[in-house]
């Protein structure tokens, strides 16, 4: 077969000249094509944005990761005082926001905040700015007040906390069972704070109307966050033999008080319920928890519910207790009724579904203030007292709230650092990344947890929390980590290596505006705008 050549198919006369490309392609500026621009920017990892103290997690956690323990102990104490504590007992709504959680596991911040916070309980805090010749009181030592006063005594105030029981920790250490937050963890860390910090301790002290004109007398500020020390009793259930308010039997237990009784019943369907019957297990009891809802409504941690019901709490759901009674022997006999729900969501009582007899009835359905004092242009409120019954978390930055409001009017402004307006999300370009599995913290089998109250969840190791504080991406700051570079067709992303961190770089020149560095950026911290 003839094989046609390329000078048989066109003569070398039609051809003029050859166009020959001596350089590269650079000089073809191929940006002056392009509609939109990428543009970097530094915003706010949606984790520090559904905090509600607005820690940075992802900041003290990548020091974390270089090996800086002390560092990131100091950044994460600078805003959160107690995250010993807090890394037991917190909700984690970081979690819930967690760019990961819907691709692999969300990080496990809470675990990793009680494994700084217990290293820390043998470290110090800063030494204190020098005094400022003013002085405030606070009281209550729970969260809003040991946030408080930490903050104040940082910046150099002077802070008295009188606390009305024989310890401090308030709800720390009253209403939350050791199970969750052993007391010698608690004890340690308000006595690492209050030493270091200088910060005056005065217990068995409660503060009525009287105390509280002399302590304004005596102080530039004071901050009132006793707490809510008041359980409610439902409608139609009187005081009375057997009948116990929640937040009572809760101290009563946690002081090691054993109930007459074997089987009792817990009204209601938040944390103090929970933590209730679940202590009442503990101690050879029956618990049997009502709530009028159901159990996705029920407002205590879905953590919480799991394991009560793993421990043989029995819960009763779409039911009322409509009457109680007591009966021989001091025991309480319930007419239970079925929970009608209307359209709006509200629930009433119904028909008559049951009657059980109980040892002991437990209400806890609500917290309220036991002492309300009058208003006075020097005296705040923060925590539970404040703006109602709240997570620890929330108590701690109204705490640090009410703190940075007198600093800001003793004309020291000190206000926490915020992050950008901007929440980074783009969690589409995880499907990049390879799944890695996050590390779950050990738990004591349920079988075992229910004749102590040993502590259900147990440590990281210092190898599981470098390898889980790992998975964190940082969303919201650039890591250089090249996946902008990789996916751009035009070669105009560039890593500059020259500084102390890589840094990323967009060539303008060259781009044409198709944003796959945007798309592909798991941070979140690629737009596109318009170019001009």
């Amino acid at each position: 077969m003839e094989t046609l050549q390329f000078d048989d198919l066109i003569a070398p006369a039609d051809i003029r000249e050859y166009p020959v490309s001596l350089t590269t392609t650079e000089a073809n500026l191929t940006g002056s094509w392009k509609f939109s621009r990428p543009r970097q920017a530094k915003k706010t990892a949606p984790c520090r944005d559904a905090c509600p103290l607005g820690v940075d997690i992802a900041d003290w956690l990548h020091l974390l990761v270089r090996g800086e323990r002390d560092a990131a102990l100091h950044r994460l104490r600078a805003v959160n005082p107690l995250p010993a504590s807090t890394g037991r007992v917190c909700p984690q709504f970081c979690r819930r926001a967690c760019t990961r959680r819907d691709h692999d596991a969300a990080v496990r911040s809470g675990a990793l905040e009680r494994y700084i916070g217990d290293y820390g309980l043998g470290v110090p805090f800063p030494v204190p700015a020098s005094a400022t010749g003013w002085s405030v009181a606070v009281i209550g030592s729970g969260p809003a007040g040991l946030a408080a006063a930490a903050s104040l005594a940082a910046a150099g105030v002077a802070v008295t906390v009188y606390e009305r029981e024989a310890a401090p920790g308030g709800m720390l250490r009253c209403g939350i069972p050791a199970y969750r937050l052993p007391k010698e963890i608690l004890a340690r860390e308000i006595d690492n704070l209050v030493i270091s910090l200088g910060i005056q301790l005065c217990c068995n002290v409660p503060v009525d109307d009287r105390m509280l004109a002399e302590l304004l007398g005596e102080h530039a500020f004071v901050l009132a966050a006793p707490g809510l020390g008041g359980s409610p009793l439902p409608a139609g259930i009187g005081a009375g033999p057997g009948v116990y308010r929640g937040l009572e039997l809760l101290r009563r237990l946690a002081a090691g008080e054993v109930l007459p009784g074997d089987r009792f019943a817990v009204i209601g369907g938040g944390n103090a319920a929970i933590d209730a019957a679940r202590s009442l297990v503990r101690h050879g009891r029956q618990a049997t928890i009502i709530y009028r809802r159901g159990i996705e409504e029920m407002p205590a941690y879905p953590e919480e519910r799991r394991e009560a019901l793993e421990e043989g709490v029995e819960i009763r759901l779409g039911t009322i207790v409509a009457a109680a009674r007591g009966v021989d022997g001091g025991r309480v006999e319930l007419d239970l009724h079925e929970a009608l729900r209307a359209a709006d969501g509200t629930v009433s009582t119904g028909s008559f579904s049951d009657r059980l007899t109980v040892d002991g009835l437990v209400a806890a359905i609500g917290q309220k203030a036991s002492w309300q004092p009058e208003s006075h242009k020097r005296l705040l409120t923060a925590g539970d007292f404040h703006h109602g019954p709240a997570s620890v978390a929330e108590a701690l930055a109204g705490g640090r709230r009410a703190a940075l409001e007198m600093l800001r009017r003793r004309g020291m402004a000190r206000e926490p650092a915020v992050g950008p307006a901007e929440i980074a999300a783009n969690p589409a370009a995880l499907a990049v990344l390879a799944p890695q599995p996050g590390v779950d913290p050990p738990r004591v089998p349920h079988r075992e947890r229910r004749n102590s109250f040993r502590e259900v969840c147990g440590p990281l190791s210092a190898e599981e929390a470098l390898q889980e504080a790992a998975r964190c991406l940082r969303c919201g700051t650039c890591t250089a980590c090249g996946l902008c570079w990789f996916f751009c067709p035009d070669q105009a992303v560039v890593i500059d290596q020259r500084g102390v961190e890589p840094v990323v770089r967009f060539d303008y020149d060259h781009c044409k505006g198709c944003g796959l560095c945007a798309a592909s950026c798991p941070r979140g911290v690629i737009d596109m705008e318009e170019d001009s």
